[in-house]
């Protein structure tokens, strides 16, 4: 069973999060992608009960400004995602676990690249799931993070933009000044952790291609490329429980 708890930010944001505890130090914290929520249109949920199978507790997050956390989205930047995460892993610290995995997802992938994971010796690995890793080539499109779109920023305060589910997000000015500033494909390459990546190759946001080039670049890593798996694997049921085997593989393999 998942209790729905509240977690404190450092700047006294509570984040919303659903939370396993199978009476194991070893957990799994599950960061879902930008506009989205801590189920990741439903991965989340199938992958956080199969790791609990396995006597693993889990940990899924909604970031500030997303799902039920508090926060304004259009005041979500990059560096405080990192915080958000950089708490998570504090307060599951004082919860009592030993042994962390830190999973993310697209967008949310990149952020979990980026954390510094020199102050927590508790993080064993990363899973980046269809990772927007490309230095957030991906995000200067039309779609999010163009010079035009960050035009209407400026004017307008923010971009407004819509999910899959056709759910708002507004994309504030200073999200579009951090792309500029944060690599996660490089600063992912210094982390000296085991990487596993899974990438589907029908993937219509990131292409595969971003997790390969990753992966061939990185120590200690691993590549798991997913037949029919789009982005989110939400579209192809095989390629979802493909995606998940894989991972709870992995984890157990860590743990």
């Amino acid at each position: 069973m998942e209790e729905k708890i509240y977690i404190n930010s450092t700047d006294n944001i509570k984040l919303c999060a659903l939370m396993s505890d199978i009476s194991s130090d070893k957990v799994v914290l599950l960061c879902h992608g930008i506009r989205g929520d801590k189920d990741e249109r439903g991965s989340f949920t199938i992958l956080a009960k199969e790791i609990q199978k396995q006597g693993y507790s889990t940990v899924r997050i909604d970031f500030r400004g997303h799902g039920e956390s508090n926060g304004i989205d259009y005041e979500m930047t990059i560096s405080k995602e990192i915080e958000d995460i950089e708490s998570t892993i504090e307060f599951l610290k004082s919860e009592g676990y030993k042994e962390i995995i830190v999973l993310g997802a697209s967008f949310g992938a990149s952020i979990v690249s980026l954390v510094d994971y020199s102050k927590f010796n508790e993080v064993k690995a990363l899973i980046l799931w269809y990772g927007a890793l490309d230095n957030y080539e991906v995000l200067r499109t039309d779609n999010f993070l163009s010079e035009r779109n960050k035009e209407i920023a400026l004017k307008d305060g923010f971009y407004k933009s819509y999910n899959k589910a056709g759910k708002l997000f507004r994309f504030g000015i200073s999200l579009f000044e951090e792309i500029n500033i944060y690599k996660p494909k490089d600063k992912i390459q210094t982390i000296n952790l085991p990487k596993l990546f899974v990438h589907g190759l029908a993937d219509e946001t990131v292409s595969y291609k971003v997790s390969l080039e990753v992966h061939n670049k990185c120590e200690n890593s691993k590549l798991e490329l997913i037949e029919n798996g789009s982005h989110t694997f939400d579209t192809d049921n095989q390629a979802l429980k493909d995606a998940v085997d894989k991972t709870v593989d992995f984890i157990k393999e860590i743990f």
